[in-house]
């Protein structure tokens, strides 16, 4: 029996047959990598590896946003600040303008200055003259101021425009007319929004329209007009509607109204009474419009006069006028403009009667500057 000894076998001793070689590692199999220690910084935030296997992050490139381009009211009128800025309405008679401006694309103008001073204005227009006996000549000029305050906000500014105007007359011999018949108001206009989409547009002016030497006190009246504006699409289409109280010996009270249509940024059309005006924009450019209109109207007025006779009268002109012109609007309100056209339909009539006659029609030209 064998001993204990030899009956545990002692393992074989290992030749080179039987021993096991390590495999070589092929060249394409991945080198074992460190401990996971999180994303990379640009995935998952600042999850930074050791240092010793810190590797240099990959070039990744980002889409930046195009580059903004602001244009501050200072840079378009000097001395606008954005922060009292004065909403008024853009149009004659209403509508709300925004003060956005761009370089490539739609502008829109504001109309309006910020803060009191408004508006400096200066006009003059000549009526021509045959040079025939019963033919008259007028030039007309024209200057006035315009300021703003807030009544009681800026949202419902008051706007008060003093103004001067003379005209001379160049005959006629048939008749007798003074030289020089002046025109001087105070115009206070006053622009509320009553109620959402409504707006009221109301105005009063204390006016002499005299020659200086008649001491008549219907040398003195109020002009007015009362106007009702519904916005029935925003920076489209207004509706409007009211009286004007001329005070004019040949017409007292005149109804106003109509729509304000704007089909695109280049277009226009104020289909007004009594004085419609359609414009088409020519070309535009940073802080200004140039625009082609046609508009008609009637002008004259009633005036207090003395006759050679040294006696006191009245003397009424009214004309009709169809009108082609061209201007060019600036932000802020200023611009200039130059016109002209035709004038028909035209009358000189006294109060007392003695002397009315009718002139000749004729054509006029007329240009204004504003600042």
């Amino acid at each position: 029996m064998p001993s204990p000894e030899e009956s545990v076998e002692a393992p074989p001793t290992p030749s080179a047959e039987t021993t096991p070689q390590p495999k070589a590692t092929p060249a394409s199999q991945p080198r074992p990598s460190a401990p996971y220690s999180g994303p990379p910084t640009i995935v998952d935030g600042p999850h930074s590896p050791p240092v010793e296997l810190q590797r240099s992050p990959p070039t990744s490139f980002q889409r930046l946003p195009p580059p903004q381009i602001e244009i501050t009211p200072e840079e378009v009128a000097p001395g606008i600040g954005p922060e009292d800025m004065l909403p008024l309405p853009g149009s004659p008679l209403g509508g709300e303008f925004a003060e956005e401006m761009y370089l490539d694309g739609p502008q829109k103008l504001n109309p309006y200055k910020d803060g009191f001073f408004q508006k400096l204005g200066l006009s003059a227009a000549w009526i021509g003259n045959s040079n025939s006996p019963d033919d008259l000549g007028v030039t007309e000029i024209e200057t006035y101021l315009t300021v703003a305050l807030p009544a009681p906000i800026k949202e419902w500014p008051l706007l008060i425009t003093p103004g001067y105007n003379m005209i001379f007359l160049d005959g006629p011999s048939v008749t007798d007319l003074p030289p020089r018949l002046n025109t001087a108001y105070v115009d206070f206009m006053w622009l509320p929004n009553v109620y959402g989409r409504w707006k009221l547009f109301l105005s009063a002016a204390p006016s002499v329209y005299t020659d200086f030497q008649a001491h008549d006190p219907d040398m003195f009246r109020v002009t007015g007009r009362g106007l009702v504006i519904y916005d029935w699409t925003p920076d489209r289409l207004q509706i409007i509607g009211g009286l004007l109280y001329l005070g004019r010996d040949d017409v007292m009270i005149l109804p106003a109204g109509g729509v304000i249509w704007k089909p695109a940024d280049w277009t226009n059309f104020e289909l007004l009474f009594p004085k419609p005006k359609l414009s088409v924009r020519l070309n535009c450019g940073l802080g200004y419009e140039d625009w082609l209109y046609t508009t008609a109207e009637f002008g004259g007025n009633t005036w207090s006069i003395e006759r050679i006779s040294g006696l006191d009268d009245k003397v009424t002109y009214l004309d009709y006028r169809a009108l082609l012109g061209i201007e060019r609007k600036l932000n802020g309100g200023a611009g200039y403009r130059l016109e002209g056209g035709y004038v028909f339909g035209r009358e000189i009539t006294f109060a007392s009667g003695i002397g009315d006659f009718n002139p000749k029609d004729t054509f006029i030209l007329r240009g204004g500057i504003s600042y």
